[in-house]
């Protein structure tokens, strides 16, 4: 097993124990029905389960299997790449992190224990914003990614005005359905 490979396993292993002992740790000290507030007006806990996705969304038994077999598939797509950069490796062992966090519960408890509550949000876990905020990354980096080929110090050459990109906008693309 390469570095790599070992410090994207370790990071997402040490993500998701990080996650399931703060479950462990705020449910054996709160009560079910109560919300603590820690910082007032931004922080509070509160313990809810979730048997669904985001939100509560979906509500089914079947999101511990899709958790389950979406585990390799996320190890594959981010370790197969060789020219996969630290951050995008970082980001890929937070989202395996942040499901095997949530797939655990799934599995064991049949829901997700969810406790963070902050204005205008549902509830959530440390496994819910490892994932969100890996996610976000990673799309802020492919949008700003200006695709030159990685030995080539040069800017991006210019799109071409019929690629489809903002130059193209008065361009006749043919009839309309």
């Amino acid at each position: 097993m390469s570095r790599r490979t070992a410090a994207f396993l370790a990071i997402a292993l040490a993500g998701a124990c990080l996650d399931l002992s703060s479950k462990a740790f705020v449910f054996s000290r709160f009560g079910p029905g109560t919300t603590t507030t820690l910082i007032p007006g931004l922080l509070r806990i509160q313990l809810t389960t979730n048997p669904g996705i985001a939100g509560g969304l979906l509500p089914s038994r079947a999101w511990g299997s899709v958790s389950a077999a979406a585990v390799p598939l996320i190890a594959f797509a981010f370790l197969r790449r060789r020219e996969v950069g630290r951050t995008e490796l970082l980001c890929g062992a937070l989202i395996l992190a942040g499901t095997l966090g949530n797939g655990w519960d799934r599995l064991a408890r049949g829901s997700v224990r969810d406790w963070i509550l902050v204005p205008w949000i549902p509830n959530f876990n440390l496994a819910d914003a490892m994932l969100t905020c890996s996610v976000a990354v990673l799309c802020l980096i492919w949008i700003l990614h200006d695709r030159r080929p990685l030995g080539d110090p040069r800017p991006a050459p210019a799109g071409e005005p019929h690629d489809g990109g903002v130059g193209d906008v008065r361009r006749d693309h043919g009839p309309r359905p």
